[in-house]
């Protein structure tokens, strides 16, 4: 059953225009992140939180996957296995889930600037991953959106999941983020 019925109400909610532009939405404010972060907590979203400049390897990222989406045991701290799991996320059709990444413009910059195939960084690839995953839960009735939050105003990727990633409704002008 789906979650949203295409309605006028359905599209001034803030996680209907996330998972309209792809599940990832960047932020350069951190008001604006705490105050859409809150909005999805007091909508039924569960908040993982990441500190990414904490992120100084592949295993730390891993890691902090691992620990705080509480991944199973057979995770093997791998690209192909964290696209497995954050599948594989056990979300209810009552409530969804919210990734929101800190300082990711220290992990991109840093060892997650390292590139992958097809000229991908690892940065990116991550940021794929909960892309397609997004979509993936969206086409299941469950929702799963990411925001990701950086000190850097001109921060870019390219299409992820399909989609390219759009600044959050307020900082979307270049302007904004000056």
């Amino acid at each position: 059953m789906p979650f949203f019925n295409n309605t006028a109400d359905d599209w001034q909610r803030l996680d209907w225009n996330i998972l309209r532009d792809g599940g990832i939405q960047l932020y350069w404010r951190q008001e604006y992140l705490i105050e859409d972060e809150k909005w999805l907590a007091d909508h039924d979203y569960d908040v993982y939180e990441f500190s990414c400049e904490t992120w100084l390897s592949q295993e730390t990222m891993f890691s902090d996957f691992a620990r705080i989406l509480c991944l199973p045991e057979w995770f093997g701290r791998n690209f192909d296995a964290l696209d497995d799991c954050i599948a594989d996320l056990p979300l209810s059709e009552s409530r969804g889930a919210v990734m929101v990444l800190t300082g990711f413009e220290v992990y991109a910059a840093g060892c997650g600037s390292v590139p992958m195939q097809r000229v991908r960084t690892e940065a990116e690839c991550i940021l794929d991953i909960i892309a397609r995953a997004s979509h993936f839960h969206l086409l299941n009735g469950k929702r799963l959106v990411a925001l990701v939050q950086t000190n850097d105003p001109k921060l870019r990727f390219g299409a992820l999941g399909g989609m390219i990633p759009q600044w959050n409704r307020r900082e979307w002008l270049d302007a904004k983020r000056q």
